[in-house]
């Protein structure tokens, strides 16, 4: 009789506690799906010291959840649950070496919060610190995080032996783990603006293609602040969008007084056409003045931005924004995917109630081209552009910019990037930074603390890249195969500067490859290229830049004997003339734009296959040897990081441009700037704030539903025949 009244007792005691309010109960924050199929579900919270995770997934077997270095399984901190017959919660910190069993670790540094298995699902909470001072763990932090995850139906047979979870059961996904939470609260009453592809076929024989659009504002009658943007990409195609970057098209002042024309007369024209390849010959030479100011950007794996309340970007040329856009997308396809037709694009939320600033965004980084240059055979590689601090003296206001957000942008080889800020030679804390960059999984990113940045301030992005599979050299290019380093920045309030950014000088990408001097003169005419397209369009612009490319390219044919192919003319950059004007309903277009033939040359790579022809005059052991015979004999290992600290620490030209490419300072050489590094030296660990194990509450044991399960979870039904046969069988015994 007394074991019944202590069941009831305690069965009374579980209903209690059922009943009430549960205190402990965790609100999370993040939410992802990480199967195609919808059956592996991963929820977190990140929070000050470490972050609580809850994993569902539909098996009765184990489930394994792993912070991998490169999205594989060897060197990966994995944790293994499962809950045995007896409903026993096993959950184990492990680590891989090689594709084997993974080892327990020696230290076990999760906390487990709860776990059950229903009908259906395997659920399992539990809390590990960011970093758990263990060297078997994987630190976690602002870093991109490459999960890896499988299951099985089976549970292990002890904890060295489990059933291989087959090819079907296993994934990865990076994600950002200390992403801050998004506010809950809905935006303000607001209109939307779609800029999307208008049925884009791509091309077959593109594996990264870059395809550019005019877009016009909605017509409004006041100003109107842009506050979020979310991404429209067309079902099935989320593979082959990998970013898009949004700019602003503004024609510079003195351009518009020398040629009597509006940015309207020189953009309407393209309202309702099909768009371009970017950079392409057939791309219009007066959507290069598009380029300098960035709107929004957007990458693979963000679900969008919105601007925090206070801050709003301008709409409208009248309103400080602007009326016309150009829609950058890249898409990549490198498996030649053939036909896709796609109408993705971005969605832009705009209202007419007005926050207190005006936001812009600043591109910093290393201009795009050849000379920021990469050798083969790096396991880490780095490239640097300097915004410099004569530059942020001409364009930042002396109370300074705050910094909301930035994404960091590079290409295959990328690994690591970070913005470092410079202010009266010491370096102040890192702004932006992911030491595990993924190609992949593009994020906006927000600073750990909030970073103004004042007038003489310096910038530098330092972007690490490993070639160690690469036989020849990485150039900087468009192509996904080629690389970049780019930061979007947005920031508030807004000012003059857009674009600032540097490059190698020539003679110093020549001199770290131990070249002196070259025959001929096209060094010397290529020299004269960079500073034309570097100096923006202050005088002669794009016609000045194709001027000294003609003259470039006819001194690399000569030179070389390669025949350079028949590339038309580009459209002209000039608008409508006034006769044109009269003669046509305004803003009609006459023909249609002139475009270039098929051609087997890739325009994109012209430049760099010619220069490698080039033939070297001294040092005399590279006497008569192409630049490219110095490539397929270098020893790049050895060579290899000497190159790099010549390129860090060598001249480079930097590029300081204002809205509509407008120079604020003349392209003009830089040197690396001197500076006292930030104290690098890293925390002590501490063990002694690890959590209390939190224990699972009775009512979470009865009503715990797993994430789009078909099936009712455990019922309190179910839980109470339960008691009922306990009880019975004790009465019994008693007997």
């Amino acid at each position: 009789m007394l074991q019944i009244a202590i069941l009831t007792l305690w069965a009374v005691g579980t209903l209690a506690e059922a009943n009430s309010t549960l205190s402990d109960h965790v609100s999370f924050t993040h939410h992802t799906v990480l199967d195609r199929e919808g059956l592996v579900h991963l929820s977190w919270i990140p929070e000050k010291e470490g972050i609580t995770f809850k994993l569902e997934v539909a098996t009765h077997g184990y489930v394994g959840l792993g912070f991998s270095p490169g999205g594989g399984m060897h060197g990966a901190d994995i944790v293994l649950c499962w809950v045995d017959n007896r409903g026993v919660v096993h959950l184990t910190d492990r680590h891989a070496v090689g594709n084997n069993v993974p080892y327990l670790d020696t230290s076990q540094d999760l906390r487990l919060d709860w776990g059950m298995e229903n009908d259906t699902h395997t659920v399992v909470q539990f809390y590990r610190l960011w970093d758990t001072c263990d060297s078997e763990d994987v630190k976690l932090g602002t870093d991109t995080v490459r999960l890896i995850w499988a299951y099985h139906d089976e549970d292990p047979l002890d904890n060295s032996h489990l059933l291989y979870h087959t090819l079907t059961k296993r994934g990865h996904r990076s994600v950002f783990l200390a992403e801050p939470p998004q506010t809950e609260d809905p935006l303000p009453p607001h209109k939307y603006w779609d800029l999307t592809a208008d049925n884009l076929l791509l091309p077959e024989n593109d594996h990264t293609h870059y395809w550019c659009k005019i877009y016009r504002a909605p017509d409004i009658d006041r100003k109107h602040h842009m506050i979020a943007i979310e991404p429209i990409i067309q079902p099935g195609h989320e593979s082959y969008v990998h970013h898009m970057v949004l700019y602003e098209c503004h024609i510079p002042e003195d351009v518009v007084e020398a040629a009597g024309a509006t940015t309207a007369d020189w953009f309407q024209r393209h309202i309702n056409q099909e768009g371009q390849p970017c950079y392409s010959p057939n791309m219009p030479a007066e959507w290069s003045f598009c380029l300098a100011t960035n709107a929004w950007a957007w990458a693979i794996g963000s679900e969008g931005e919105r601007l925090p309340d206070h801050t709003g970007m301008p709409l409208g040329e009248k309103y400080g924004g602007a009326t016309y856009f150009m829609l950058e997308t890249h898409y990549d396809n490198p498996a030649y995917h053939a036909p896709l037709v796609d109408n993705s694009g971005l969605r832009i939320k705009y209202t007419d109630q007005l926050r207190t600033y005006d936001t812009g965004m600043l591109l910093v980084g290393s201009e795009v081209n050849f000379l920021q240059f990469i050798p083969p055979r790096q396991d880490l590689f780095t490239s640097i552009g300097h915004c410099t601090s004569e530059c942020t003296k001409q364009g930042i206001p002396e109370s300074g910019i705050r910094i909301i957000s930035g994404v960091l942008h590079s290409h295959l080889a990328g690994r690591k990037m970070r913005l470092r800020h410079i202010r009266n030679g010491i370096e102040l804390p890192v702004i932006l930074e992911d030491n595990h960059y993924d190609f992949n999984f593009q994020a906006s990113r927000v600073p750990r603390t909030e970073t103004v940045v004042y007038p003489g301030d310096q910038l530098i992005l330092e972007c690490d890249y490993e070639t160690s599979t690469r036989d020849m050299p990485t150039f900087g290019g468009l192509s996904t195969r080629d690389e970049m380093c780019l930061v979007f920045v947005l920031y508030y309030p807004r000012t003059a500067l857009a674009d600032c950014r540097s490059l190698p000088a020539l003679h110093t990408l020549t001199t770290a490859l131990g070249i002196h001097d070259i025959y001929g003169h096209s060094f010397e005419k290529l020299v004269d290229f960079m500073k034309d397209i570097g100096a923006g369009d202050e005088s002669g612009g794009a016609q000045d830049s194709e001027s000294s490319l003609t003259s470039l390219l006819n001194s690399l044919t000569s030179e070389t004997g390669y025949k350079l192919p028949n590339l038309k003319k580009r459209p002209s950059s000039a608008p409508l003339t006034e006769e044109e004007l009269l003669k046509l309903p305004f803003y009609a277009v006459a023909t249609p734009e002139p475009e270039v033939s098929p051609d087997l040359t890739n325009y994109r790579t012209l430049l760099i296959e010619l220069l490698v022809k080039i033939r070297i005059k001294s040092p005399s052991t590279l006497h008569n040897k192409t630049i490219g015979e110095v490539f397929a004999t270098m020893d790049w290992v050895k060579d290899g990081p000497k190159i790099n600290d010549m390129l860090m620490k060598g001249e480079h030209n930097s590029l300081c441009l204002a809205h509509g490419r407008k120079p604020l300072n003349p392209y003009q050489p830089t040197q690396y700037p001197e500076f006292k590094e930030l104290d690098k030296a890293g925390r002590e660990c501490s063990r002694m704030n690890f959590p209390r194990r939190r224990k699972m509450s009775s009512r979470e044991q009865l009503n715990v539903k797993p994430l789009r399960s078909s099936q009712p979870s455990l019922s309190q039904t179910k839980y109470f025949v339960f008691l009922i046969v306990v009880a019975l069988y004790s009465f019994k015994s008693i007997s």
